[in-house]
Formats: structure tokens, sequence, C-alpha cells
């Protein structure tokens, strides 16, 4: 039964009349009145406690076996702000303190059974070997759990509750917890540690919700959903993106591969493309297409075209230009990189790299007509990045208009298409001390994490800015085991990811242009892969099986995935094993690791000595070739 009341004034009576026995009443189920909300009526959530002016953390005595564990959270946490935290022992404190954020660490803190009967109330419990969280019981065993609940003694501040149960889950803890504000609980697995449960408490006790009978609180009404009073447009199009791939990425287009005609039409679509959304002709001659040629073994001399359009900046002062960038170009039929067994198959590339391409083309659409950027910007779609980064090292050596020292910075999308529910990368974001400011920022304004990979990777075509001491970085979705092969194509695409590359490109674009300071250069000027003019990517020939993690920052080579039935499968490796020497030589990073594999034939026997949880073991793996 439903009844609805006109208010004209703060207090006002009225009486129902039904047809059998009520067994709950509830007022303003859907918030349609505009009031200020009790307390009753909010669920805890972590939010509440990250933006506390001032909170007590009560760790286990030295006694827990984890005590060292929670202290190194505690201090990762606080860093920075340790003027808002009060860090006491669970012997020093008796009771919660009822006038600010509480933080409980360990199951076996004494000051746990002070929030036991909170927990409760939301189907929740704390056992000897699990903890149930909405009815729902996990073993703690390699598992870490987060609530939150009232603060018994006064509603309104909250009690938080960690119980850690992978002593290398700490670092992982410190970068995601932030991102889950709005939950009330939450569970992880493992050391990385992956997310496995969360959701947001019940609202329970609320004043304006009344059970009548002892089973009335599990009734909950259903509501025909409503829509929004108005609806924004959509700054981006998934479907415009996933058209361009579609194109780019066709059989038709013979995976584009330098020298051959199917590449001219990708590069005659992007100049088109530029055209329509609104940039100008960038190239010196002011066209669409900057020329050259370069001679590769057996192809010949080809024609390379990097295709160039502009958006004018409006401020004389701000004479260095931002350019955006993603390299057009792939493997076609297999050159000049392709894995045995692939020769003669059509590499269509729809992560590498036509999802880069359709990101970099949404954002000239979105920016082309109405963007008045103080800087000039400059988008980029560069040829040859396949064979060395031909491209974007005769751009960066050559082009008149804009030199490399009036380059602000260039910011380079490749294989941006299958990020999912990963946080998108940020290679080489080492190279200027403001990037890590500057994605902290499009966190916060877009709500979208992003990994700062600081390792020195040749990756992609920034590392020809990098060369001549400009910031780059590259946008990445991460490694997949498609990478330079077939099976690199559309289907696999994640739409809904590419809208989140193009948002954060579009907020780290519009601050660059109107930024008036340059860029502070901390990076080291890399060695630009090596243009390929012998038909094959200077590089290594064998293969493990593994693909490593890039987020990993420590010494090593951490192991991100194995392939099935791969050396790597075969010799014993595992997800999270950290490489640290092969053949008895340490491995310091993984540019060390792929130096090494370089001097490596298919066949070679090698051993690895890797950590696993802890554990040194050593590994004997037979290398295969690419």
């Amino acid at each position: 039964h439903r009844e609805i009341f006109q208010l004209k004034d703060r207090l006002a009576k009225f009486s129902i009349k039904v047809g059998m026995e009520p067994q709950k009443i509830l007022i303003d189920p859907q918030f349609d009145v505009f009031r200020k909300l009790d307390s009753r009526e909010i669920p805890p959530a972590f939010t509440k406690a990250y933006g506390a002016e001032k909170s007590i953390m009560i760790l286990p005595n030295n006694s827990d076996p984890k005590s060292n564990l929670y202290k190194e959270f505690v201090e990762g946490w606080i860093s920075g702000k340790e003027d808002q935290f009060e860090i006491v022992s669970e012997n020093e404190i008796s009771d919660l303190p009822k006038d600010k954020t509480v933080w409980v660490f360990g199951e076996n803190n004494n000051l746990l059974n002070k929030i036991s009967d909170e927990l409760k109330t939301y189907n929740s419990e704390i056992q000897s070997d699990s903890i149930t969280l909405n009815g729902k019981t996990i073993s703690k065993n390699n598992n870490t759990f987060f609530t939150a609940v009232n603060n018994p003694q006064n509603i309104e501040e909250v009690v938080l509750f960690l119980s850690i149960g992978n002593d290398q889950a700490v670092p992982g803890l410190l970068r995601k917890l932030p991102h889950y504000g709005k939950y009330s609980y939450l569970a992880f697995e493992g050391d990385e540690p992956t997310n496995t449960e969360k959701g947001q408490w019940a609202v329970i006790g609320s004043p304006l919700v009344k059970s009548l009978t002892e089973d009335a609180n599990s009734i909950e009404p259903k509501f025909e959903p409503r829509k929004a009073l108005a609806e924004l447009a959509p700054v981006f199009s998934s479907k415009r993106m996933m058209e361009h791939i579609s194109y780019l990425a066709s059989n038709d287009m013979k995976g584009r591969e330098l020298g051959l005609p199917e590449l001219d039409k990708a590069a005659d679509y992007i100049a088109t493309k530029f055209e329509e959304y609104g940039l100008l002709p960038g190239s010196d001659n002011n066209k669409y297409f900057q020329t050259f040629e370069k001679a590769f073994h057996g192809k010949g001399n080809l024609a390379i075209k990097n295709v160039i359009g502009i958006i004018p900046g409006t401020n004389e002062n701000l004479k260095e230009a931002v350019v955006i960038s993603a390299h057009y170009d792939h493997l076609g039929l297999g050159w000049p990189d392709v894995r045995k067994g692939n020769e003669g198959m059509i590499h269509n590339g729809a992560d590498d790299n036509a999802s880069g391409v359709s990101v970099m083309l949404e954002l000239a659409q979105s920016l082309g007509k109405s963007f008045k950027p103080g800087r000039t910007i400059i988008f980029v779609a560069f040829s040859g990045e396949e064979a060395g980064l031909v491209g974007s090292k005769y751009f960066v050596e050559n082009y008149k208009k804009f030199p490399s020292d009036k380059i602000l910075a260039n910011l380079n999308f490749d294989t941006v298409g299958r990020l999912f529910e990963n946080k998108m990368m940020i290679i080489n974001s080492n190279t200027a001390r403001e990037w890590k400011f500057i994605f902290m920022g499009t966190e916060y304004t877009t709500g979208i994490p992003a990994e700062l990979i600081t390792q020195d990777l040749d990756a992609s075509d920034q590392v020809s800015f990098i060369d001549k001491g400009i910031p780059a970085v590259q946008f990445f979705s991460g490694p997949n085991e498609d990478y330079h092969k077939p099976g690199d194509t559309i289907d696999k695409i994640d739409a809904d990811g590419l809208v989140k590359f193009a948002t954060v490109g579009k907020e780290v674009l519009q601050y660059l242009a109107d930024r008036e300071d340059l860029m502070n250069f901390i990076g080291e000027k890399s060695k630009v892969k090596s243009e390929n003019t012998e038909g094959a990517k200077e590089g290594r020939r064998v293969s493990t099986g593994t693909m490593p993690d890039f987020a990993y920052s420590g010494e090593g080579v951490k192991v991100g995935a194995v392939s099935d039935d791969s050396p790597g499968a075969k010799a014993g490796l595992l997800k999270g094993d950290i490489i640290k020497k092969l053949d008895g030589k340490e491995i310091k990073s993984l540019k060390d690791y792929s130096d090494m594999l370089k001097e490596h034939s298919p066949g070679d026997e090698i051993t690895l000595e890797i950590d696993r949880n802890g554990e040194i073991k050593n590994l004997k793996l037979i290398l295969t070739e690419r």
C-alpha cells in the first residue's frame, strides 16, 4: 500500500486506512522530501573516515605475530598527514573514543569486542578461522578484510576494522583502499591483493522505518525505477571509437604493414578525420602528411607518412607545444616482427594500435572545433613504430614548426584496448617530476585510477621524445598474450575502457595546454630502438611464455602471467614469482632481464633464481622461439 501526501509545513499529521494488518511503515523511502538525512539513514562507509580531521589508530600489542605488518600499513597510510592521526597500542586504551574516527587493527585486538554487536547487526561476524560479511563466510587464510561500522557510543562517528591475511598485501592495500571509499565492507585475496567482495550495509535503525511484526525486518519494498530529470550527453562515444578500430583493424587493411597500399589508406582515413574534426594541416608544408623515405633490406626505399593536425595556441607567450600521438602501422602479414607459425597470417592490430589511434581521434573530435588552448596542440599519427620508432624519431629531429626544444610534453597512446577492470598504466612517468601530481589530479576529477610505471621501458614512440629530453608518457592498458599475434582482433577490445583513456587523456591535455611553467625533465635519455633496416626488429628471439607485472617497482622481474604449456609453465614458474637472477647474473630491472634474454637462442637452457613468497628457488627453463 502506498500513499502520497503534500507537505506544506514542517509538521503535519496524516491518517491512513488499510485493508489488512500492516507489517511495516516506511516514510519517504525514496528521499523525495528535500531534507537533511538522519545519521541512522546513512550506512557507515569508509569515505567518512577518510575525510576525518582527527583519527585514532589502535594497534595490537607486540605479542601479536602481525604487529609489525600493521605498523607498516599505518606508516604508509599516514605518511604526509601524521598530524591527523594518534597511534596507540591496545594496551594503552580500554574503550573506543567517541569523539573521533577509530581504526582497529588485527582480529586479536582487545578493542574488537566493542564492535562485535555492530557487526552482527549486519549479519557479519568474526570467527576463529573465517569472517562472515553480510551473510557470506570467507576463510581468513590469504584473505584481507576491511569493514566500517558506526561507533556504538556515537552514531556520528565510524569505527574501521582491518585484518590482513597476507604478509605481501600491504603495498597493494595502500594503493587500492582509497578508491573504495563508498563501501562498508571489503575482502581481498592474495598479495596483489585482488578484491573479491565489496558492498554497502543496509540501512538499519532509520527513524522513518517502523517494523510492526517480528518478521518485518526482512521485508523490503520494491519500487519502479525512476528516470533522471535530465541526462547529460556522453562526452565520448565508445561506438565511434569502435568504428575507427573496425576500419583500421579489418581484414581488408591486411594488418597495415609498412610499404603496402593498405597503410596509405589508413593514413588517408586519419587525415580525413583530422580535417572533419577541425584540425588544421600540421606539416611544415601545411599539409596533413609529413613524408620521407627510408631504406629497408629486402623492401627497398619505403615512403613513410606521419599524419599531423594541429589546434593553434592562443597565447603567444606559451611557445612550446603539446604533442598527442599514436602509431597507426602494424605487422601486416608478419613484418617486421612475427612469431613462429604466424608467417603469412594477417596481424590485424586492433589493440596494437588501432585502439590508440581511435582514442586520439576521439580527442580530436572532442576538442578540434571548440577548444582554445593557450599552447598549440599537435596531433600526430606516427608510422614505422614497429620498425624501430622510425616515424617518431624523424618527427623530433626534423619538424620545423615546433623543433624538439619547443615541445613541452608528449602524450602517447599505444595498446589501450584491453583495460576492463584493470588500472590504466602510465609508462615512463619518471620522466618529469610533475607527472605524479598530474595523474593524482586526474584521478580526483575523473575517479579513474592510473598506475604510474617508473621503470625505464623503451615501449613505444614516447621514447623518441624522451631521447630529446622531452617529458613523455605512454598510456597503456597492459600486456596480453595476443601481442604481435593474429589474435589481436576487435572482438577482444574493451569499448568502455577506451572511454576511460579518452577521459583521462583529455584532462591531462587540457591541463598541459594552459600550463604556464615548463615541465621538469628528470628522466634518462633512452637509447631509441634501432631503426630496422634488416626486416626484423632488433630484439630477443626467444620466449619464456611469461608476461611481466609492469606495476612492480622492486628489484627483479615480477611474473604477471604464465601462458599454458609454455616454457615458463613447464619450468614451474607461477604468477607472483619474482625473478632475481638469470644464470647467476643479478636482474635489477625488466630491461636487464630483456637484455639478458637477447643473448640466447631457441633451445638454450637457462637457470632462473626466483623469490616465491620469501622462499628462494632455482628453476631450469628451456627457451623456445618467439
